[in-house]
């Protein structure tokens, strides 16, 4: 009897235990979920506030590059470095850090009366944001293997719906108050969900890492700073000009930016070759599969960044459509892409490397169409035109963002499986700074009559153009290394990959 008694308080207790296990697993995930979401809406919402933020604050045309730029700069800069303090120092401090910085560069942005301020504040705003989100894919791999799959499913759908309610949340506030007043509300509106969000976690998520955060030792720890800052002259070097142009002597930028590439891989290859972890591995560099599938995302996001401000730039100030408009034109592409990513698994799984190629070329067209609808039309037929081919753009978006980001880390060693996520998304982020700055400088040299806007347009899907024909070069050159090489054999991370037969990371032949 005593036994019997004793075996059923034991499974009452653990049944206990795996209650509260799973509140706070669920606790945990919501967190992560609505930090990922915030930090993503934060730069979709952003874009069509600066028509209004531009004359509010008379900003010149290089500071309003330099806003537009400046989260994802700091973003992708943060990410990796933040990614490895978090392994070392223990994940909830920097999630707690990130997310203050975060808030506390809203509510500096929100009160600006300055264009310097603002860009200081996104800068800080976006090391703030890339400082978080490894923390978030990191406490969502530590959760219970019965929690992972669904809360890693989860936050990968957060960016499409981000997406989604980003241009419409933005149209709403932008379209309730002044000119002056109403962009402020979007930095503003993140101070509430900071303060809620703030005590939850320090209350969370120390239960949730799985270990004790060991003191950091920076004597021992692979922070590769040199690595970060070379990385940012390289990008500094791209980004510089842009803005300000190449004056009399381009040659200065072309041989500063060799340089600093030159000194960056140079560095990463030692630093690499030394045992340490580097923002570029030199086994990455060597995997010709992950190279060109980076280079197919950098493209790819840099042109969904550019559109974004093209289109709103275009319709709001060369057409005179109200924001909220403006967002209705946006909303139909990232519904699209909401759609097919969802599906963007079975048709990877059937048309693999191949595939993202067509869909990438795809968008190149839809690209063309929206041009020409911009020329050919004005007012609510061309906002309604943009909008359907934004539908068809949106779902051969989805066809491409999820599939080759599947199938380029698909090609990492399993060990450096975190930088090669790192480096991929940072690629990214650095995309969108770059392609951002420069169609804000097409808008400002071309723009101020209906003719310059559609001049301003024109060119930058030019350019779009040009950065997704280079993304289909790349991945045709990934779809035929793939076929040069003999296979079946082992990927670089020492399995066979799951993918089509093109995705293959081979063995030479003979």
């Amino acid at each position: 009897m005593g036994q019997t008694t004793d075996e059923s308080r034991r499974v009452e207790l653990t049944q206990t235990i795996s209650t509260q296990t799973s509140k706070r697993s669920k606790a945990v995930l919501l967190l992560c979920l609505a930090a990922g979401f915030i930090t993503l809406l934060d730069q979709s919402v952003f874009t069509l506030a600066i028509p209004a933020m531009t004359a509010a604050l008379h900003a010149k045309p290089a500071e309003v590059q330099w806003i537009l730029a400046s989260y994802s700069l700091a973003f992708g800069l943060a990410l990796v470095p933040a990614g490895r303090l978090g392994d070392l120092m223990g994940r909830r401090r920097l999630f707690l850090a990130g997310l203050a910085v975060f808030g506390a560069c809203s509510l500096l942005a929100g009160l600006a009366t300055d264009p310097v301020v603002v860009i200081v504040a996104r800068l800080l705003q976006g090391f703030g944001a890339g400082t978080l989100n490894p923390q978030v894919l990191g406490f969502l791999q530590d959760m219970p293997a019965a929690f992972r799959a669904k809360a890693i499913g989860a936050y990968a759908s957060i960016g499409g719906f981000a997406a989604v309610c980003g241009p419409l949340f933005g149209g709403l506030l932008l379209s309730g108050g002044s000119q002056d007043a109403s962009w402020r509300l979007l930095f503003l509106f993140n101070i509430p969900f900071v303060v809620v969000a703030l005590p939850l976690a320090a209350k969370y998520l120390g239960k949730a890492e799985r270990r004790e955060s060991a003191p950091l030792d920076l004597r021992s720890a692979s922070l590769d700073v040199v690595g970060a800052v070379l990385l940012c002259a390289l990008v500094l070097a791209g980004l510089l000009p842009t803005i300000y142009g190449y004056g009399e002597a381009p040659w200065l930028w072309t041989s500063g930016g060799a340089t600093a590439l030159l000194a960056f891989a140079a560095w990463e290859f030692g630093y690499g070759r030394s045992g340490k972890t580097a923002l570029l591995s030199p086994l990455l560099v060597k995997s010709g599969g992950f190279v060109l599938g980076t280079v197919v995302a950098l493209n790819h996001f840099g042109v969904g960044a550019a559109m974004a401000v093209l289109t709103s730039f275009y319709f709001m100030a060369g057409e005179g459509l109200a924001p909220l408009a403006v967002a209705g034109i946006l909303a139909p592409q990232a519904v699209g892409m909401l759609l097919s990513s969802a599906l963007s698994w079975r048709f990877v799984a059937r048309f693999g490397r191949g595939g993202v190629v067509l869909a990438v070329l795809a968008g190149l067209m839809t690209l063309l169409a929206k041009d020409q609808a911009v020329q050919q039309l004005e007012g609510f037929p061309a906002a309604l035109a943009v909008a359907g081919i934004g539908l068809l753009q949106g779902l051969v978006t989805g066809l491409v963002v999820a599939p080759n980001q599947s199938l380029t880390l698909g090609h990492a060693p399993v060990r450096i499986a975190g930088v090669a996520a790192g480096f991929y998304q940072l690629s990214q982020r650095f995309a969108a700074a770059l392609c951002s700055a420069a169609v804000g400088g097409l808008i400002f040299g071309l723009a101020g009559t209906r003719t310059g806007y559609r001049g301003a347009f024109h060119d930058g899907v030019v350019l779009c153009c040009s950065l997704l024909a280079v993304a289909a070069v790349a991945g045709s050159l990934d779809l035929a290394r793939a076929k040069w090489w003999a296979g079946p054999a082992l990927g670089s991370n020492g399995n066979v990959p799951a993918h089509h037969g093109d995705t293959r990371v081979s063995a030479p032949r003979g």
